[in-house]
């Protein structure tokens, strides 16, 4: 997504109102994210602001994806709303790899918002926070039902501590 900035880098303090509505390469999202299933189109509304040479963007980015839950392994449809403060600066006035930099009129706004939303995703998906999982050995999900296989299993090196607190 490359936007003309041209307009507001001739004066300091000039803005520009930026909206987009659609896909974001998911490739990079999905080599992240293992249970990630599908990621939506985004929207982003935002404004860019010259401050000194210095481009401030500022917006809200809300996007649907599809994931997997961790405990149980069921679909689930998740919504993301965030928001996104990110700085501009001239490439050739800084050689740091890890900014986002701008050269000539153009920006690529798709690296800040990949990265927004890599970072902002959970490290694991659970369709709901009671969800029970599936039975550790008879892979049955406890949301749906109990199975009979849940038994206290104890370490043998262990098993003399198990009456310590009995008296």
């Amino acid at each position: 997504m490359r936007i003309d900035v041209s307009e507001i880098l001739k004066l300091d303090g000039a803005s520009l109102d930026i909206e987009y509505d659609g896909p974001v390469e998911d490739e990079e999202i999905n080599s992240i994210a293992d249970d990630l299933i599908s990621f939506g189109p985004v929207s982003f509304k935002g404004k860019m602001v010259n401050v000194g040479g210095v481009l401030k963007l500022e917006g809200s980015l809300k996007a649907d994806y599809t994931a997997v839950c961790y405990r149980c392994l069921r679909k689930t449809e998740r919504h993301m709303k965030l928001g996104i403060k990110e700085d501009f600066i001239n490439a050739s006035e800084n050689p740091d790899d890890e900014a986002y930099t701008y050269e000539g009129k153009y920006i690529d706004l798709s690296r800040v918002l990949k990265d927004n939303i890599i970072l902002n995703l959970p490290m694991k998906q659970v369709c709901k926070p009671e969800c029970k999982g599936l039975c550790p050995k008879c892979g049955t999900d406890l949301n749906e039902k109990e199975c009979d296989c849940r038994e206290d299993y104890i370490n043998p090196h262990m098993e003399v501590l198990k009456n310590f607190f009995n008296n």
